[in-house]
């Protein structure tokens, strides 16, 4: 499929293009639902800006309730099984998702 096409298809979807670019590829960057992507070659430039504050309450209150160890085997669990999903998956709106919730499970687990 050439450029323009990929191109096409994600604004067709509803996706927004941004005035950035790939770093691997150099193909535009796409925004869509808030994550940023390159429809050429896959790549994620995955920004939760929402998140920032918010996230970090809520992880260090988790923090307290129970051990870090269980917590980190938990989300190991889960970034397994999305990343299994994510293998299998052929829509890129499926696998921005996927990507996403893999993103925000190992910011998670980083400031455990």
């Amino acid at each position: 499929m050439d450029e323009i096409s990929i191109a096409s298809k994600e604004l067709a979807k509803g996706a927004k293009m941004l005035g950035k670019h790939c770093s691997s590829c150099g193909f535009p960057i796409f925004e869509k639902d808030g994550l940023e992507y390159c429809p050429n070659c896959n790549g994620l430039k995955i920004e939760i800006k929402n998140y920032s504050k918010d996230l970090k309450e809520e992880i260090k209150e988790m923090s307290e309730n129970s051990k870090n160890e269980d917590k980190l085997q938990i989300i190991d669990r889960k970034i397994e099984y999305l990343f299994l999903k994510l293998d299998s998956e052929e829509e890129i709106g499926r696998i921005n998702e996927i990507t996403s919730s893999i993103k925000t499970l190992f910011k998670i687990k980083k400031y455990l």
